[in-house]
């Protein structure tokens, strides 16, 4: 049996405040697209069951127009494939309370969608012969006190979760990280991990398969990882990645400033900048410049910078003083350091937020706080 893997479509994400010519937020138009080719493809495959691992919105509340276009996407899978769909509730898209209504319930209008966002729930698909264990975000706190493990008298037993394993991430905030030893066992056909938005090997048949798009707080961390889904050979446990095309995210080589003139630095940020290959025209992208004093900043070539800033779809340029700046390896690479603005990222991504308050606006507030306090202490 065959099956897909999808995880974190987050349909409905927007930034950088540019628009379609529909109207549409550019990042939100790139976020449908990729769901809508990862469905494609596990038609494609005929895959005989599809798993979405959770956070299939962003928010709790998506918009009308996100609600309409993931009902269109189900409906145009329906029409050309006949696989159950399996959907769990991730921390993004689950309301906290069991009291509330849950917009994911909508799909179980669809023939074969089968939705769990609530507690920990066995779906028994008869005719696969079949049970998918669905351990959804708001079952976590209740995990020590759960019985996982599959029933016998399925063929198949599958267990699809939305939550930080303990030790891949190395730096997670989760209040409700999962040990190993409560989810992963052999005894399992498969298990599909969603939350985690990079693909990641747990064990020969466990697996996250990352998310479809560049979508979490810090997307510099994931610019060398590709994006897709997973098809899984359940009998031959086989396993095959399939990309989805994504807009390029581009962390440039950072700069080291500290014994540069004004004139170098100029030229380095240009030429930095206009070697990325293709272009930068429509990208999102990142140029790191370390050991930079504040009195050299406001000497900066901004014209350049300005025009770079509108060809591309959203450039940054990370300007760190001396003080908040770490060591750049002789290699050159990307994401040497650990300052505090990325320290700050993964805590406020993955913090359980007050009802109302916005995450993207909350990092960024605390992003802007960081960096007065490094300039007033330069």
């Amino acid at each position: 049996m065959k099956i897909a893997h999808i995880a974190d479509p987050h349909l409905g994400y927007r930034a950088y405040n540019r628009i379609t010519s529909q109207g549409l937020n550019r990042r939100e138009a790139d976020v449908f697209m990729a769901f809508r080719e990862a469905m494609n493809g596990a038609a494609q495959i005929n895959a005989d069951l599809v798993l979405i691992a959770g956070d299939l919105f962003h928010v709790v509340r998506p918009s009308n127009l996100t609600i309409q276009q993931a009902y269109r996407e189900f409906a145009a899978f329906r029409a050309k494939s006949g696989a159950p769909i399996v959907i769990i509730g991730g921390n993004h898209d689950s309301p906290r309370s069991a009291d509330t209504g849950c917009i994911l319930d909508l799909f179980t209008n669809i023939p074969g969608i089968y939705v769990v966002h609530g507690k920990y729930e066995q779906v028994l698909l008869e005719n696969l012969d079949t049970s998918v264990f669905c351990l959804c975000h708001r079952a976590l706190p209740e995990l020590s006190s759960l019985k996982i493990e599959p029933d016998p008298a399925s063929k198949y037993n599958i267990l699809m979760a939305h939550g930080t394993v303990e030790g891949v991430i190395k730096h997670a905030y989760d209040l409700h990280e999962i040990r190993r030893a409560e989810v992963i066992s052999d005894a399992w056909n498969y298990i599909a991990f969603g939350h985690y938005h990079v693909f990641e090997e747990l064990a020969p048949n466990a697996y996250y398969s990352g998310s479809l798009e560049y979508t979490s707080t810090n997307i510099w961390s994931e610019t060398n990882q590709p994006k897709g889904f997973i098809e899984y050979d359940l009998d031959q446990r086989k396993l095959d990645f399939h990309k989805i095309e994504t807009r390029d995210v581009i962390d440039i080589r950072p700069i080291d400033a500290a014994e540069v003139t004004l004139a170098e630095l100029n030229i380095m940020i240009q030429n930095r900048i206009e070697g990325v290959s293709g272009g930068y025209e429509d990208k999102i992208m990142r140029l790191v410049v370390e050991n930079l004093h504040r009195s050299v900043q406001a000497d900066l070539d901004y014209t350049f910078v300005r025009k770079v800033r509108a060809d591309a779809l959203h450039f940054e340029l990370v300007l760190r003083p001396p003080s908040r700046s770490g060591s750049v390896k002789s290699s050159g690479e990307a994401g040497v350091s650990r300052p505090l603005e990325e320290e700050w990222d993964e805590f406020a991504k993955c913090y359980d937020l007050p009802q109302g308050v916005e995450r993207d606006r909350l990092v960024n507030l605390g992003r802007d706080y960081l960096m007065k306090q490094a300039v007033e202490q330069a």
